[in-house]
């Protein structure tokens, strides 16, 4: 006969009145002769069927507390008669819990509690708990929500299957919570500090659903960097109630900032990005051209040059562009915006010198167009290129690759690349408010009752 052994698994209560109750949850056997691996320790499905019977007993034991705490009036403190009992289902992260609450006649007092005030009421207000819709929430954030309906419904007990729109309805839920706080926060005086608050923001396109007025819109997002402070990220999409402006303010207020105090922008260049940041502060702020946006327009230009200069002895013919290309570089990384703006002129000149080679040649119109395109973008950014070689060596920022970093992780990870689904503006901004507040580590750790 083969010898078996027996595990019992019991959980034991004690209420307020320190009566002790002992129940029995779980039973697991195992067999000791023919044992082997995939018999160690505890299934998953042993654990999720032990998970939620330990949650059924738990969440009626709690009921059933808060209950006797109900039955004494408040007035004159007798016990009130039950009229009936009635059933509630309340969604938990553990499964779905059915309890068994009782409703209480009116006192001989002739008063009654209010519901606000009794215990039971208050620990069953609402359909599901909030630690369910914030873990629900981050999964429809980082996955699809079908796919985060498929991994809770792997590793959590539930006895029916989680609905993917549910997932979606809960993430909007948390995200208009995370947003109202977000947004209505006062100013944090006693965190405020005197250091330069910098914005790093950059923007990306993900495709519209069906019926839009475009089949792209755009989504503004980047990073706020204060010293001492972890960087805070943030998001809008257009059309929405809540304006990108007041998100980004909304971030620069957590990071301690002031209206008066010093901002920094990084960016492309592009104005509408610029015109954010300055409805969020409502005054002046120093923008900085992004570094690697300028050196890859430059770069157009030097691949350009390299791959004809051999050809028709051009360096002899256009001397300008052969001394000038290898310059430009060090002119915009010194700062020196005058005097590439001068260069840019002068190759200019000489091609169109030489306007019978251009137009004969297709490569030289294309690298005519680069340097006009380049020294156009230069004159149109001449107030924000500064000297990007003494803030490097100085350990100060010079590009906006933490907006790019933003980028990647809050749009690109969850709406672009591989990702097919079409958005519309209301729902990409939910999803980016739970994302941003899941990359900070905000939802973890806000001591506030967001999803409730």
């Amino acid at each position: 006969m083969t010898a078996q052994l027996k595990m019992i698994i019991s959980v034991e209560l004690v209420g307020v009145d320190g009566v002790q109750q002992r129940r029995e949850i779980a039973n697991v056997k195992r067999s000791v002769d023919e044992a082997r691996l995939e018999d160690f320790g505890l299934s998953l499905e042993e654990a999720k069927e032990i998970q939620l019977h330990l949650q059924k007993e738990l969440t009626q034991f709690q009921t059933d507390q808060a209950a006797q705490r109900d039955r004494k009036c408040p007035h004159c403190n007798c016990s009130r008669q039950v009229h009936d009992y009635r059933s509630r289902t309340i969604h938990s992260l553990f499964g779905l819990c059915r309890v068994r609450v009782p409703r209480w006649r009116r006192c001989e007092c002739g008063s009654s509690a209010r519901l606000g005030t009794d215990c039971a009421p208050t620990l069953l207000n609402g359909r599901a708990t909030p630690e369910l819709e914030r873990i629900q929430a981050e999964l429809g954030s980082r996955l699809s929500f079908r796919e985060a309906a498929r991994v809770l419904d792997i590793f959590l007990p539930t006895a029916r299957a989680h609905n993917h729109r549910a997932l979606s309805n809960r993430l909007a839920k948390v995200a208009d919570q995370i947003e109202k706080w977000d947004v209505a926060s006062p100013y944090r005086l006693s965190r405020a500090g005197k250091s330069p608050v910098s914005v790093f923001i950059d923007g990306a396109y993900i495709r519209a659903v069906p019926g839009y007025q475009s089949r792209h819109f755009e989504i503004a997002m980047g990073r706020v960097v204060a010293q001492g402070r972890a960087p805070r990220q943030f998001a809008g999409a257009p059309h929405i109630a809540t304006g990108k402006h007041d998100i980004l303010r909304a971030a620069m207020r957590a990071q301690g900032w002031l209206p008066g105090r010093d901002v920094t922008v990084f960016s492309d260049g592009e104005v509408g990005l610029q015109s954010i940041v300055v409805s969020a502060t409502r005054g002046p702020v120093t923008h900085i051209l992004d570094w690697f946006h300028l050196s890859m327009r430059l770069r157009h230009v030097e691949q350009t040059w390299e791959g004809i200069r051999h050809l028709q002895n051009l360096e002899v013919y256009l001397q300008n562009v052969a001394i000038h290309v290898p310059r430009l570089r060090h002119l915009l990384w010194s700062g020196y915006v005058r005097e590439a703006s001068e260069v840019v002129k002068q190759m200019l000149a000489q091609l169109d010198q030489h306007a019978g080679l251009r137009d004969a040649n297709g490569k030289i119109r294309r690298l005519y167009e680069l340097i006009s395109n380049f020294g156009t973008y230069v004159i149109q950014n001449e107030a924000s290129i500064v000297n990007y070689c003494q803030r490097y060596w100085s350990g100060l920022p010079i590009s906006s690759s933490p907006a790019e970093s933003a980028a990647n992780s809050l749009v690109n990870a969850r709406m672009n690349k591989k990702r097919q689904m079409r958005w519309s503006p209301i729902g990409a901004h939910r999803v980016l408010q739970v994302r941003a507040a899941v990359a900070d580590g905000r939802l973890e750790q806000a001591k506030l009752n967001l999803a409730a």
